[in-house]
């Protein structure tokens, strides 16, 4: 799935509207002030994602969005509004269209299924939903679940001693076919990085390679990468009795020159930051949509970089929709894959880095300089 431009209001009362963006297929940076809407369209990008699976409750909103499956085009507009009657979100209005052909076509009457009337369903889920055992909407239902969001970084990094905030998986589990354990299943199933990079490494050992690979390039001094149940971590000292049928995987790391293990609630916040985002990388299929929510956060100097270029080099396979201030970000990204926002009260404006270029290439100072020089930063608000 491939997203190709992009829209969203909210409902009464803040009224919050993002016009069309037009979006590149492989790396989008989206740049302005802090409060001008940065995050908040990467959150309607994925609520959407969630609403369609049923994940979330349905919001009030509408949404209108075009996006490219194999070679196919799709255009889907939804519409979410409180019933007055119920005070329920209800679905207002929901089409889907192929390369210009209806397939779903609804509004608080009627519902067409490719021109033909449906029997009354819930008006509290999206057809998308509803219809996804029909095997062409299944594919666009899967393709929604290819959207993944990184934000920072999660709070189960405690102390040693609580066990409480690390993820664990049944022996039951881990003895499932293991024809089951795909990378998608792996990420889309299990939140807690110890069990994903367990599971890469039973299952998918040359994607678990790569991620050590890569964990290398950008801390050289890093020589060795495991996950070891966490009774076989010497440095943990266990003040509670852990269940007999489940596996607690923890995460070390050995450094050159440093004789003991470090495991991964006491390594740097950029290095668990990195740590996630290239199992991320690696275990998203083809063609999925990644967020991520201020790339440089947690990273040094020495980790930024490296992080960066690793992600850029996935952009043949994601769609890399991230939002940055630093100006090593942006002067690693081509201006052209800049969208930059700007917000008078309710209402966003975005700029796109093709107009842009034509404008700064005029100039000897980098096209950053010139940005965080310019009016859409002094008047970003």
């Amino acid at each position: 799935m491939r997203l190709l431009t992009y829209q969203y209001q909210d409902k009464a009362p803040s009224r919050w509207k993002l016009p069309r963006i037009n979006l590149d297929d492989n790396i989008n940076l989206i740049g302005g002030l802090s409060a001008v809407g940065k995050t908040r369209l990467l959150n309607t990008i994925f609520n959407l994602s969630l609403i369609i699976q049923k994940k979330r409750d349905i919001s009030a909103g509408c949404w209108e969005l075009e996006f490219q499956v194999e070679q196919s085009i799709y255009k889907y507009i939804l519409h979410l509004e409180i019933d007055r009657s119920t005070h329920n979100v209800v679905v207002a209005k929901e089409q889907l269209t192929k390369n210009d052909t209806n397939i779903i076509s609804r509004n608080k009457q009627t519902f067409l299924l490719r021109g033909k009337k449906l029997p009354a369903l819930s008006k509290e889920d999206t057809g998308i939903y509803l219809l996804k055992e029909d095997k062409k909407i299944e594919q666009i239902y899967n393709e929604f679940k290819k959207i993944y969001i990184r934000r920072l970084n999660p709070t189960y990094f405690g102390v040693p001693e609580d066990f409480t905030q690390l993820g664990g998986i049944t022996k039951e589990v881990l003895e499932k076919e293991p024809g089951q354990f795909t990378p998608e299943y792996i990420q889309s199933n299990f939140r807690d990085v110890n069990t994903q990079l367990l599971l890469l490494k039973m299952h998918h050992r040359r994607i678990y390679e790569s991620i050590f690979r890569d964990f290398k390039t950008i801390f050289p001094f890093v020589a060795d990468m495991n996950v070891k149940p966490a009774k076989e971590v010497k440095q943990l000292t266990i003040q509670m009795k852990l269940p007999l049928d489940i596996v607690i995987p923890v995460l070390v790391i050995k450094e050159k020159g440093v004789k003991e293990e470090i495991p991964i609630m006491n390594m740097s916040s950029g290095m668990l930051r990195c740590i996630i985002q290239l199992v991320d990388i690696y275990s998203m299929p083809d063609d999925s949509i990644y967020l991520i929510d201020e790339l440089e956060n947690s990273m040094g100097v020495r980790a930024l970089p490296q992080m960066t270029d690793i992600l850029l080099s996935r952009s043949n396979k994601l769609q890399l929709i991230f939002t940055s201030h630093l100006p090593y970000v942006f002067n690693n990204v081509n201006i052209r894959h800049w969208r930059i926002l700007t917000r008078k009260g309710s209402q966003v404006t975005v700029t796109s880095g093709a107009s842009l270029d034509k404008k700064y290439s005029q100039s000897h100072q980098d096209a950053y300089t010139q940005l965080i020089n310019s009016e859409l930063i002094e008047d970003g608000i």
